[in-house]
């Protein structure tokens, strides 16, 4: 799989469903565009607008990188590690972690979607409404260049390499659309960020490098910009999400 993160899906089209933007029925499907079954506390989605969330929000979390998870048990921390992400709604309080993965024998597989249920704490937003699209363009466009400086010194970055760069915008193009009235920027800031963790994590698996340290000086500078582009995008996710619920308006 190697589309945006569940969790941003799942974030901007329950948030345009929740606010009369799509239609209910179209929410998995939208959602989950490339699962075969997606099964679980599927209950808290419908659950959540009846007693008056406007916005699914979410995180992406990586080891030592957690500032934005919502306060909740080591269980959900856990869990959300372990996946790299989960979503959560602010006012009340409730997360969800999306377990993804492959099913069926060898010949015949397919991709399922378990979504767990976790209590939490509530979540003032007043950061992510203090956010500007393009404060967080900049974040990423300055992550890039950082990474672009110190590896252009040990060895080629790795999003000019063609097959690396196009595998990631492959991958993250086709019907996996957003919803209407994104505003323009914020989407284009969450494809931008959306491949360049898949370029940076790519590159992290395929390591011509043979020293040690340029290796590790190499696999440092790739887990940052990893971990960077995915603050960006989970940022831009929930600032498109605040617009959408008109919580915000549009900058």
């Amino acid at each position: 799989m190697g589309t945006l993160p569940a969790s941003v899906r799942l974030a901007l089209w329950a948030t345009a469903v929740w606010n009369g933007l799509a239609p209910a029925n179209t929410l998995l499907d939208r959602a989950f565009p490339d699962i075969d079954d997606v099964a679980g506390d599927l209950d808290r989605l419908e659950l959540w607008p009846q007693i008056g969330e406007r916005v699914l929000l979410c995180a992406l979390p990586h080891p030592g990188h957690a500032q934005a998870m919502p306060k909740g048990g080591t269980e959900l921390l856990a869990d959300a590690l372990d996946a790299g992400e989960c979503v959560y709604v602010p006012m009340f309080g409730g997360a969800i972690v999306p377990e993804i993965e492959r099913y069926g024998p060898a010949s015949d597989q397919g991709w399922r979607a378990r979504l767990r249920a976790f209590d939490c704490a509530p979540t003032p937003i007043h950061r992510i409404e203090m956010l500007t699209d393009s404060a967080i363009e900049r974040r990423l466009q300055a992550a890039i260049a950082a990474a672009t400086s110190e590896l252009t010194q040990i060895d080629l970055v790795p999003w000019q390499r063609s097959s690396e760069r196009d595998r990631a915008a492959a991958e993250l193009s086709g019907s996996f659309g957003l919803p209407a009235g994104m505003p323009g920027r914020l989407a284009r800031t969450i494809w931008s960020a959306a491949t360049v963790s898949e370029a940076a994590e790519a590159a992290l698996e395929h390591d011509p490098i043979v020293g040690a340290a340029a290796h590790e000086r190499r696999q440092s500078t790739l887990r940052d910009l990893m971990v960077g582009a995915d603050q960006v995008l989970a940022d831009a996710t929930n600032l498109a999400a605040v617009v959408l619920a008109g919580l915000v308006p549009a900058r």
